[in-house]
């Protein structure tokens, strides 16, 4: 890589690849440290690099050796591409996006320079920006890996992961890797939750994390509250392949098999939570994110399981409230405002 050998550079990383295949974790670990050492200062074909250290933790090792310097250098990507896009489309008049897999930077970069009186670039910021869109993939690889890992999550300052989340956003439409961060970013761990059950006057304390959108909430809390746990009678159970595919299994379903909503949620303050949303989205009520159980109404189906296929999901069922204490939470909370589909 120094030597800007690209067939030695692309040889030698294919062999280090094989090799860590065979190594232990800790072993692992170790090679994702000495990577991270390499991250801060390289671009282009050289981000095949941070692939690598990516590969190495799906491969076992820990990805905290990457906290400080990946979040880093995938939100200056994100960022230097995003400036590509938008002098593109200034440069273009709203032509379609170059695609890294097909296009020629070169040709890119050459087309930017001849328009520059429009998109306002020098020619160096040019070549940077031209790099960016060209390599940001290789950088968003890496990041979504290590975001679906809990303890990288927790260890992620929260500066960090507000600029990744910033950056993220407005290449999501163009980029579905940016997407996948954007939404990892949003994904909240060791978050208290209270689900109450006006039907009942039941209510229960759980503990949530790595749980990727609300359908997949919506499984696991219907297994809590459903047969086999809390036993809410109104609950029917699960299929056994739903829960699998919001978890560990196989993450989509045939539409032979799709999830069956087993209740409508809304929150602490009357709003409902949309299936499509994520917990984060959930409004806190008395600094607690709330879910209000409703009646089902009808037949809401979905066939993914989960977001991450690699995320780790955790919904705990840590107590029952007392009656007394569910009784004071069903009285602070404010009416469902059914606006939903399956509200009448």
């Amino acid at each position: 890589m120094y030597a800007h050998d690209m067939d030695g550079f692309a040889d030698g990383l294919g062999g280090l690849a094989q090799r860590a295949r065979e190594l232990s974790p800790d072993e692992l670990t170790e090679v994702v440290g000495e990577l991270a050492v390499l991250l801060p200062e390289i671009g282009g074909a050289y981000a095949k690099v941070g692939v690598l250290a990516g590969a190495c933790v799906e491969w076992g090792g820990s990805p905290l050796p990457l906290v400080e310097v990946l979040p880093r250098r995938a939100a200056v990507a994100l960022e230097t591409a995003d400036v590509f896009r938008m002098a593109w489309e200034l440069a273009t008049r709203g032509k379609p996006l170059p695609d890294p897999d097909q296009d020629d930077p070169d040709s890119v970069l050459r087309r930017l320079v001849r328009k520059s009186r429009r998109t306002k670039l020098a020619d160096e910021h040019a070549w940077t920006a031209v790099g960016a869109w060209f390599d940001v993939v290789d950088w968003l690889k890496p990041m979504i890996t290590v975001l679906g890992r809990a303890e990288f999550r927790r260890a992620l300052d929260g500066a960090s992961r507000t600029r990744l989340l910033a950056a993220a956003e407005p290449l999501g439409e163009h980029i579905s890797r940016a997407h996948w961060v954007h939404g990892l970013c949003q994904v909240v761990d060791d978050e208290p939750l209270i689900a109450l059950d006006p039907a009942t006057g039941r209510g229960f304390r759980l503990t949530m994390g790595g749980v990727g959108d609300n359908f997949q909430l919506h499984t696991l809390l219907a297994d809590l509250l459903g047969p086999g746990g809390a036993a809410l009678p109104h609950v029917e159970p699960l299929e056994p392949a739903w829960l699998a595919a919001a978890t560990t299994g196989e993450q989509h379903l045939t539409s032979a098999n799709a999830v069956v909503r087993r209740f409508r949620l809304y929150d602490g303050t009357g709003e409902y939570v949309y299936p499509e949303g994520v917990p984060a989205d959930i409004k806190p009520t008395g600094g607690v994110r709330v879910l209000v159980l409703h009646p089902p109404r009808g037949r809401y189906l979905w066939l993914a399981g989960r977001v991450y296929r690699h995320m780790m999901p955790s919904l705990t069922l840590d107590h029952e409230l007392p009656p007394a204490e569910a009784a004071a939470w069903l009285g602070r909370i404010a009416p469902a405002r059914e606006t939903d589909l399956f509200a009448g």
